[in-house]
């Protein structure tokens, strides 16, 4: 890997079965650590997966002895930095490769292990599939299908996806606090805990909630998905009116007609494009999409068509942005692949080949991970602000920065408070050069400002990145966009929905024949700050060597693409990839969800003999007729003995999951004491870390301005200047 990349040096243990670890050490070895892996017998990695993530990996077969697999194992820990793995807790210990063990053995050696659940939970010993956390955690039933009621099966992989940026993130945070006190130690996450992310915007309970927060976002809430007339389904976000074509059609459009239109949303949950949805859907598919999405796309309507998955590895923007990569491999031939998710913008080498030494001593050793680290949030939405939420979930001080208005998602506080905890909030008006001097004082306090507004709105605030080096040549800038740094679009505003669209999760996960869907959860957004996050840490890791800031950037793009389980050969044809049914139920006979007499299950095993064995079970019975005569209990307890994994698919799970002794115990939900709601409860950490390390979760999301004055104190601003802010309107706070 080249010596400019911010993890040159480090040395990366991968002992993974599954995606989350093949992938996780994927992005360390982009970061530009030297992967080894040793190959385990149990893999549930398909060729395909194995050509997307462990393609740049020195490749070790496992010994099959079970003495030489302990001396295989010993020789490579006491010569990596990192360990990754996802043995249960049983067959850690088995190994040798339990928390207590390795820590006790190799001091200086970061361990992530990744499992379904937590270690320590009821569930702990579950395998480490996709659908089993999903559907045990309740997230199966948190999506309304497109043509039926009833759970439905995601064909998002969601949990691994966004698991494999939660493993390799934890080790960075590790890494960084190790190369600061001398001491390394175990890191935990889990499918649950990463997919449960998305999660925290719909999952929260507060002892005195507002309309919005007690509104939420129904499961039915749909979305703005239109089908054109050739047939091809757009996605459109923002005023569609903004068009002028739309709007002059609105205009001629006879007023009994429009109302006879709309009366077919009459009852919908959200009241999209001002109660004009139903005479827009109209409009539309009076023309051809590519004509619609010229037109968008001239007015600045941001709007994506529903392609196939891997149509990207053809798109302009997603050339010019480094998004797809082509390489030819042994076996394989030539091949497009997603390309890295991150990207690093400006040239900041150290040593060649060097890391920062581990300390002697750990004297006045951290107590979270990211202790003493400064952040600074300019974002708003959800892709900007979710990274700070994590850095300072991990421990650093974030202070948030808003205008006098506010984020605009704060009137959706469901939404909002998803993405805002473990933060302090500021107020500024940065139209004003006196609110600029509050922020360039922040700027030159901070060692990370993060943000997710358009480049050119950032300059013309004041924080793009040349000011911000100009004031603090050490901050690392990490930028959120839509598009990508480079390309066309690079500037183009953008929205989680249009990279569900364009990259084909929304046709995936909508069924064979079915209308595109999109996935409620926001998965590309936090897709996308899981890769802000990652490479952002790794510049911080880089930074203790160089002293230097860099400027380091993600984009919704780039990790909708990354989040692909295929490759296009050089007949432009999908390697071969899972596809859901018409009824949504799942990917095969025996991957699948099914109902019971008491309830319904979520099954998963890529076994070919899965079916068969399914088949002997239910005798002469056809296989759906039979289960659903079942209790869940007994069949589950059939499924086990005939060797398929299967659990409850658990239903309207919100509350029972925040109530749960063993997930409270764990911090799996978590409860704060909020100014406005109370005791305010949602979703906990993403990492565990072991005794030495914790997480900082107490700070619920701030009231817009509510530690204004703290903050400026800290800055050295004298009380009766901060009362000329106040005065001049140039500030604001907002007490409870």
């Amino acid at each position: 890997m080249a010596s400019n990349l911010p993890l040159a040096g480090y040395h990366v243990l991968d002992l993974g079965r599954t995606r989350a670890v093949a992938q996780g050490t994927h992005f360390l070895a982009l970061l530009g650590a030297r992967v080894t892996r040793i190959d385990i017998e149990g893999s549930c990695l398909s060729d395909v997966h194995d050509v997307l993530w462990n393609r740049d990996k020195e490749r070790l077969a496992a010994a099959h002895d079970p003495a030489d697999r302990a001396r295989q194992l010993v020789s490579h820990l006491s010569a990596v930095d990192i360990v990754m793995h996802d043995f249960l807790p049983s067959e850690a210990r088995a190994l040798g490769l339990d928390p207590d063990s390795l820590s006790a053995a190799y001091p200086a050696l970061v361990h992530v292990a990744v499992g379904a659940w937590p270690a320590g939970h009821p569930h702990q010993d579950m395998p480490v599939d996709d659908a089993l956390a999903l559907g045990s955690a309740g997230l199966f039933d948190e999506q309304q299908p497109v043509a039926r009621d009833g759970p439905l099966w995601l064909r998002f992989p969601f949990s691994s996806a966004l698991a494999a940026y939660v493993a390799a993130s934890g080790a960075l945070a590790r890494l960084y606090a190790r190369n600061r006190s001398g001491k390394g130690g175990p890191v935990s996450t889990s499918l649950v805990q990463a997919g449960l992310l998305p999660m925290m915007m719909h999952w929260s309970r507060a002892e005195n909630p507002t309309p919005s927060v007690q509104f939420g976002m129904p499961k039915d809430s749909g979305a703005t998905l239109f089908e054109c007339a050739d047939g091809q389904w757009i996605h459109i976000m923002g005023a569609a009116e903004k068009s002028p074509a739309i709007a002059k059609a609105l205009a001629e459009m006879p007023r009994e007609v429009r109302d006879r239109h709309n009366e077919k949303y009459a009852g919908a949950v959200i009241p999209y494009l001002d109660g004009e949805r139903g005479a827009v859907e109209a409009i539309l598919m009076t023309r051809p999409s590519r004509e619609w999405l010229t037109e968008f796309w001239a007015s600045d309507v941001p709007a994506q068509p529903v392609q196939p998955m891997g149509a990207l590895f053809k798109d302009e923007q997603a050339l010019a942005a480094g998004y797809v990569v082509q390489r030819e491999l042994p076996g394989v031939g030539k091949i497009r692949v997603a390309g890295a998710p991150f990207h690093l913008l400006t040239d900041t080498i150290g040593p060649d080949g060097a890391v920062p030494p581990v300390a002697d001593v750990a004297q006045g050793a951290p107590k979270l991970p990211l202790e003493g680290v400064k952040v600074l949030d300019l974002g708003a939405f959800l892709a900007g602000p979710l990274v700070p939420m994590l850095l300072g979930d991990l421990g650093a001080d974030v202070i948030k920065l808003e205008p006098l208005a506010g984020d605009p998602m704060r009137p959706g506080e469901w939404a909002f408070n998803g993405c805002q905890r473990s933060k302090r909030s500021i107020s500024v008006q940065l139209k004003d050069p006196r609110g600029r001097e509050v922020m360039e004082r922040l700027v030159g306090w901070a060692d990370i400002v993060h943000h997710n507004q358009r480049m050119p709105a950032a300059d013309k605030l004041g924080f793009g990145w040349d000011r911000v080096r100009a004031i603090n040549p050490s901050a690392i800038y990490s930028h959120v966009s839509s598009y990508g740094p480079a390309g066309p679009r690079k500037d183009w505003p953008g929205y989680d929905q249009l990279f569900q669209a364009s990259a084909g999760w929304e046709q995936e996960g909508g069924g064979e024949g079915n209308p595109p869907m999109w996935h409620r959860f926001g998965v590309v957004d936090h897709l996308a700050a899981l890769a802000s996050l990652l490479v952002t840490l790794a510049a911080l890791v880089r930074r203790d060597l160089t002293g230097k800031g860099e400027w380091v950037a993600a984009s919704l793009l780039g990790a909708s693409m990354a989040a692909w389980d295929s490759y296009m050969d050089e007949q432009d044809r999908l390697a071969p990839a899972p596809r859901l049914d018409s009824m949504q139920m799942g990917e095969g006979p025996a991957k699948r969800i099914a109902r019971t007499s008491d309830g319904w299950i979520v099954m998963s095993s890529d076994d070919p003999e899965a079916p068969h064995r399914l088949a002997r079970l239910a005798g002469d019975r056809p296989v759906d007729d039979w289960m659903a005569g079942q209790p869940a209990d007994a069949l589950l307890a059939m499924l086990k003995a005939g060797g398929i994994p299967a659990t409850r698919l658990t239903l309207d799970n919100r509350d029972a999951f925040l109530s749960d002794p063993a997930n409270r115990a764990l911090s799996l939900s978590i409860s704060a004491q909020h100014p406005v709601y109370g005791a305010f409860e949602t979703i906990g950490g993403a990492w565990n870390f072991g005794p030495d390390l914790r997480l900082s979760l107490d700070l619920p999301p701030p009231l817009l301005g509510q530690h204004t004055r703290m903050i400026l104190s800290e800055l050295g601003l004298a009380e009766h200047a901060q009362q000329l802010l106040f005065d001049e309107q140039i500030i604001r706070e907002t007490r409870a």
